[in-house]
């Protein structure tokens, strides 16, 4: 069976129209007929009949088509990886906490369209767990996390170490060391899992209750209006920190470790490979 045949086929029994066939193969009805002959002849089978004007797929064109059906599918999703390997094409995804969208990506993804115009970019605010997952289950192409990923198929690349501040509020300080004001105030936090559990564990401090807050931003927010006290970026608090409106409590350098995450089959496909190469030669720009 010819490739070429087996088109031919497959658009004709999509239209059951030969002349409708014809236009959108720009083939002559005689060459369209000759085709589907030869294809009869190589399967044994009879694959079309005619009643007056109308065209009908017989039992084994049914079959034929359903094979059809899957093997043009595929032949498309092969086009299409071709020419992810070739240029930068079609979508990209990029999941983030939103500290990184913030900050950091959308700086990215403006010097990435300039160069770039024809991907179609998507970028999703999530917290590290779940852009984890996200990757992970191919909902986003790349991820960018805080702490590493460990997960079998993603690759992970170290792009930041950032310290970790405590922080609070100068009204609440007012003297007191980090274990009064533990006991006196809520810890605000995303989590109490792994880096920011190790740090409280470093200076002894447990909290008596926490407040859990969805991101970053809203973090500093609480504190800066004496909700309780938090550890965070010096990133993000660093204009308030100079400014007086916050005060650290205790740093802890280099903890906070940013990874730029990916599935591990992926980094041949020219869209994934060319913002990852973005991301490594812009990121530590950011720092200059």
């Amino acid at each position: 069976m010819e490739l070429r045949h087996l088109k031919t086929f497959h658009v004709v029994a999509e239209c059951l129209n030969l002349t409708k066939a014809a236009e959108i193969l720009r083939y002559t009805q005689p060459t369209i007929s000759l085709q589907i002959q030869a294809l009869e002849q190589d399967i044994g089978h009879t694959l079309l009949n005619r009643v007056g004007k109308r065209t009908f797929l017989t039992p084994t064109g049914k079959l034929l088509k359903k094979h059809t059906d899957k093997l043009f599918q595929n032949l498309d999703e092969l086009e299409q990886d071709l020419r992810r390997l070739e240029k930068p094409y079609g979508n990209l995804t990029i999941a983030a906490p939103e500290f990184y969208c913030s900050y950091y990506l959308s700086q990215l993804l403006s010097i990435y369209v300039k160069v770039h115009p024809q991907v179609q970019m998507k970028l999703l605010c999530y917290n590290s767990k779940e852009t984890i997952k996200l990757v992970e289950s191919n909902r986003a192409d790349i991820g960018i996390v805080a702490g590493k990923c460990n997960r079998p198929g993603i690759e992970e690349i170290l792009i930041d170490q950032e310290d970790l501040v405590l922080v609070a509020s100068p009204l609440l300080v007012k003297s007191r060391s980090a274990e009064e004001l533990f006991t006196e105030h809520p810890f605000i936090t995303y989590d109490l899992e792994g880096v920011i559990r190790d740090c409280l564990d470093e200076i002894g401090c447990k909290p008596t209750w926490t407040i859990e807050c969805g991101s970053e931003e809203a973090i500093k927010r609480a504190v800066m209006s004496q909700t309780g006290i938090a550890l965070i970026s010096d990133v993000i608090i660093e204009k308030e920190v100079r400014q007086g409106t916050l005060q650290v409590l205790h740093r802890f350098p280099k903890r906070l470790l940013s990874y730029l995450i990916y599935p591990r089959d992926q980094r041949d496909y020219s869209t994934v490979s060319s913002f990852v190469d973005v991301v490594l030669d812009v990121w530590p720009t950011f720092r200059a």
